[in-house]
């Protein structure tokens, strides 16, 4: 094991007594093997010297990872003895660092004293408190150092590490050695965790927090996963139609409560409905209770002030119809009976616009997923508003070369058909309030 000590001359104010930065770096670009934590990076100030000492071990042998585990105790050990409180400052540290370090715990055996450091020690993790305030988990530690003025030298980004640890420790490297670039890249991670909380009280978070419209996105996605789960119960024989009767109403209520938001333009009054207890056991079922714990998490008030924490920005959700011509025809297609929205109506192709798609790309892919149609977008046509309101709608024209792949997806369309203009109203039943666009947008000839 090699350990080296690097003296930074830094004036601290505000970092307490008995703070220690730390941060993990971990060979873990195994298939069938544990991964292999192979440096650790700690730091401490001092007061009366005025500066920061920032010591880092590292191996390039798996056999020595116990005794790698095993000198990060001590000091933290030997720290709480000198100074009677130790609070490890991390970035992620909750997700990632002290998970590891309890599995390290177990499986290579570490017990007697060791073994309850990490339970007698505080911790502070700049992630989780950075959430706290802003309700953005959308944070990284580079993100972190632009946001409080802090530059990096090192462009390394975290994956490079690991790969280049994981090639040491499978000794398919040369020279064994661990580069200069990676030490000079945890001493800057672990420093810049002390400069970080040091700053933490002058740099105001309200530009950061998340704003309503990222909060729509969880809100949907949560509502997608919920429609994915009806379907799968129904189509795999999962439970009896009284769950999928209580699930039903719990997605209604989460409508309910978005149609409202969405009226009034903010969040809010918003009020997330509790997950019923269902026994079914299924990922999709795994899926909607880890999206519904995320959205429990997000604190909408203050709990002190009443101050609402969300930026405004809520618009509506957009989606995108596909508009496409054929030898003077349009196409029509007649949803799924299944479908929550406009279950068993005639509309045009089209869905909802994913996060970081344009509508004419989801336009596009929309066609290819429900009726197996390669087009490519040519124009947006004009816009207009969902039955429901939720959604704008942005109509694109969409070039087809090749008609004859048409082929509907039974989970979504239930009939296509091709019609000439003047026979989309004769269409029974069409999306309630469609024809005004079609008159609007195509052309008085086709209403």
């Amino acid at each position: 094991m090699e350990i080296r000590e690097v003296i930074l001359e830094h004036e601290l104010g505000r970092i307490p007594p008995g703070t220690v930065a730390f941060d993990l770096e971990v060979a873990n670009s195994f298939r069938s093997e544990h991964a292999v934590i192979c440096m650790v990076g700690l730091e401490t100030y001092s007061a009366t010297e005025r500066h920061c000492v920032n010591r880092i071990a590292s191996i390039t042998k798996r056999e020595d990872e116990a005794q790698l585990v095993g000198w990060f105790l001590d000091e933290v050990g030997r720290m709480a003895e000198s100074s009677g409180e130790v609070n490890l400052l991390s970035f992620s540290g909750q997700d990632n660092d002290l998970p590891w370090l309890n599995e390290r715990l177990q499986r290579l055996a570490i017990g007697g004293s060791q073994r309850s450091i990490l339970q007698r020690v505080g911790h502070v993790d700049l992630k989780v408190e950075f959430y706290r305030r802003t309700q953005n988990d959308q944070i990284s530690l580079k993100k972190l150092e632009r946001i409080f003025g802090i530059e990096r030298e090192s462009n390394l980004q975290s994956r490079k590490v690991s790969f280049i640890l994981t090639d040491i420790v499978r000794g398919r490297r040369p020279d064994a050695r661990i580069p200069e670039k990676i030490f000079r890249y945890l001493h800057e991670d672990v420093h810049h965790l002390m400069l970080i909380h040091d700053r933490w009280g002058e740099v105001s978070l309200t530009d950061f927090r998340l704003t309503e419209e990222e909060y729509l996105r969880f809100v949907n996605s949560l509502q997608n996963a919920g429609q994915r789960l009806v379907q799968t119960i129904v189509k795999r024989n999962l439970a009896g139609r009284n769950a999928i009767a209580i699930l039903e109403k719990f997605l209604e209520a989460m409508h309910g409560q978005l149609k409202r938001a969405l009226e009034h333009g903010t969040f809010a009054s918003f009020v997330l409905p509790p997950l019923p207890e269902m026994s079914v056991s299924h990922s999709e079922m795994e899926r909607v209770r880890k999206k519904h714990d995320r959205l429990r998490g997000m604190v909408l008030r203050d709990e002190k002030t009443g101050a609402y924490l969300l930026r405004s920005d809520l618009s509506k959700p957009k989606g995108a119809l596909a508009v496409v011509h054929h030898d003077g025809r349009l196409l029509m297609i007649r949803r799924a009976d299944n479908l929550k929205r406009a279950g068993g109506h005639w509309g045009l192709p089209g869905g909802v616009v994913e996060e970081g798609e344009s509508p004419l790309q989801c336009a596009v892919r929309e066609l290819r997923e429900e009726v197996n149609l390669v087009g490519r977008p040519a124009a947006e046509l004009g816009a207009s508003t969902s039955y429901s309101g939720e959604y704008d709608l942005i109509w694109v024209a969409v070039e087809v070369d090749d008609v004859s792949t048409i082929r509907p997806a039974a989970d979504e369309v239930a009939e296509v058909r091709w019609v000439e203009p003047g026979q989309v109203a004769k269409l029974d039943p069409l999306i309630p309030g469609a024809l005004e666009g079609f008159r609007r947008i195509l052309g008085q000839e086709w209403g």
